[in-house]
């Protein structure tokens, strides 16, 4: 199962893909564990849903 981490200032590449704008990247934890041991990654925080509109 992939979960999105965070990729940190001035890394170009994680895993072998350029990283995109917006820092984000969607990977496994086997994809993840280097970078993650070597501080290029952190697990972004949990997106808190929408409220809901209160009719």
């Amino acid at each position: 199962m992939k979960k999105l981490y965070l990729v940190a200032p001035g890394v170009t590449t994680i895993n072998g893909a350029p990283v995109p704008g917006n820092r984000r990247m969607s990977l496994t934890e086997a994809e993840a564990r280097y970078d993650l041991a070597h501080g290029r990654l952190s697990l972004a925080p949990a997106r808190r849903p929408r409220a809901k509109d209160p009719k």
